[in-house]
């Protein structure tokens, strides 16, 4: 059932130009307040943490690209270079960072190397045994696709992200994974992991709905790097399309977060894939992009830089995507860059 009071705003043009000019000076003022200076690098949390990590220095790395602003002189991208190298363990090749597993960490430094064409300093010694395809199939199977999608998938997209990046794996390895994960969509919502997500009656098992979509937000990604197709878009459409319709869409109300860049990121992916519910798919698009543009906006008019760098850079990357969808109604000093379009991983 088509949303029509949806689409009748959106045909009545019932929406206001927003300027985000205000809100991308303050996120380059936040980036020079997370700076440090020796060692060298960005710490993530301006409150509790004064000396750089891995994610306050590959955030900082991919905000500025998305603003346009990353450093292009040959001595600025070698310190950068090495300061993102620098988190990077000889043991096993892993980057570990704080609040995230190991391989999320590996993935995520790995992807804000690849912006400055750069690839991590020793071999991932942890993930050489997942070059065997039996043993990718299992790490794949292993994962809690029921009661920790979300979690997981950073797992399960991030050595994908991780091992192609680094140059460890050929097309035809992509080709198992991409093979296992066209197998195991689930046929009822378009999601993985089949099985994992609704019950043979349709109803929800294990986490709830939204997990399962941010979850599977990290394969699409993965696959859109290699212009593969979602199995079955039509489904997604409608979850996502009934999720909006029964509120079961967590938009964010007081901080920075992914939410609205996972939701977004993965319903756009499949609508480009099929005219299904076309127009109330652009209608629901339209709307819950302008409401995350007014949250942006009110953040803005806060005073002092933003105090988490990680938050703020899925904001960021969000609004990238917003203002490509919205751009007649997203007044900027510049067009932003959307960084999934370069590398998978966020």
């Amino acid at each position: 059932m088509e949303n029509q009071e949806l689409i009748n705003k959106m045909q009545r043009g019932d929406h206001l130009k927003v300027n985000i000019t205000p809100f991308i000076h303050r996120v380059i003022e936040t980036i020079e307040a997370h700076s440090v200076k020796e060692p060298w690098g960005y710490t993530r949390d301006l409150v509790s943490n004064q000396t750089p990590d891995l994610y306050g220095t590959a955030d900082a790395a991919i905000i500025l690209y998305t603003l346009g602003e990353l450093p292009k002189e040959k001595s600025a991208c070698k310190q950068w270079v090495e300061s993102l190298q620098s988190f990077q363990s000889s043991n096993d090749g892993l980057f570990h960072g704080i609040g995230h597993h190991p391989i999320h960490g590996t993935a995520f430094a790995i992807s804000a190397l690849q912006l400055f064409d750069a690839k991590p300093k020793y071999l991932l010694t942890a993930l050489e045994s997942l070059k065997d395809r039996n043993k990718l199939e299992a790490f794949l199977c292993g994962l809690d696709w029921q009661n920790q999608p979300w979690g997981d998938s950073q797992q399960g997209s991030g050595i994908f992200a991780s091992m192609v990046l680094s140059g460890m794996v050929d097309e035809e390895w992509e080709n198992w994974y991409f093979d296992w994960l066209w197998e195991h969509t689930d046929p009822a919502t378009g999601l993985w992991k089949k099985e994992a997500i609704v019950d043979l009656n349709g109803h929800p098992i294990g986490a709830p709905l939204f997990h399962h979509v941010a979850g599977s937000f990290h394969y699409l990604f993965n696959l859109d790097y290699r212009k593969k197709k979602v199995r079955y878009p039509e489904q997604l459409i409608n979850t996502c399309l009934d999720m909006f319709n029964g509120q079961q869409f967590p938009l964010s109300e007081q901080e920075f977060s992914f939410n609205e860049l996972d939701w977004l990121y993965t319903f756009i992916s499949a609508k480009e894939q099929t005219e299904h519910r076309a127009e109330e798919a652009t209608a629901m698009i339209s709307q819950v992009s302008e409401q995350f543009i007014q949250f942006v906006l009110r953040k803005s008019t806060e005073e002092g830089p933003y105090g988490d760098l990680h938050s703020l850079c899925g904001a960021v990357c969000a609004l990238a995507l917003v203002q490509s969808v919205l751009s007649e109604r997203v007044i900027s000093d510049r067009l932003l860059n959307k960084v999934l379009d370069r590398r998978p991983f966020i």
